[in-house]
């Protein structure tokens, strides 16, 4: 919900503090149509507020309400975190209502370097049975593209890259 880039620790106090009373009103509008609203944790380079699980914990601990949690993105964690399975295993199944799957360059799950181990074993100890979704994109969608700097194609359809990112996840996280 917009950029901010490095702040004083005064100006970043006031700027979760804002977010958390804007956040509590949403999350009552949320709840109000049965939807959880879910903070994402971007990386350093989209935002300098909420970069880490743990961040995002602490912002939704201080909302306490059961209509705003967190999402997790893989691509996200994987510039930021220094163990995925540590970040999921912290927010634990309470705060954790979503998760984005990708690998560290957008493409699909299982071609690149993320640690999907790591992150099965993260999601199984903590009893994760939400919605693990393959977020990519598509330098065919200009306006997109841009706003995710995305150059080039991460597969050779964006339906390979779904059907090979399916199979992976599925393979992964079975049983």
């Amino acid at each position: 919900v917009g950029r901010v880039w490095q702040s004083t620790p005064a100006e970043r106090g006031r700027d979760i503090e804002l977010l958390v009373r804007q956040l509590r009103g949403l999350a009552e509008y949320a709840a109000a149509h049965d939807v959880v609203l879910c903070v994402e944790p971007l990386n350093r380079f989209e935002t300098s507020l909420i970069n880490l699980a743990a961040q995002g914990a602490e912002l939704i601990d201080r909302v306490d309400h059961p209509h705003c949690r967190l999402m997790l993105d893989t691509f996200h964690m994987n510039i930021e975190e220094r163990s995925l399975g540590d970040a999921i295993r912290l927010l634990g199944r309470e705060r954790l209502r979503h998760v984005h799957a990708c690998e560290n360059d957008r493409g699909a799950p299982g071609s690149g370097h993320v640690p999907w181990n790591d992150v099965a074993a993260a999601l199984h100890d903590i009893g994760y049975d939400g919605p693990v979704v393959i977020e990519s994109f598509t330098s065919e969608v200009k306006s997109i593209a841009r706003a995710a700097a995305v150059w080039r194609p991460f597969a050779s359809s964006q339906d390979a890259l779904a059907s090979d990112g399916l199979a992976f996840l599925r393979g992964l996280l079975a049983g």
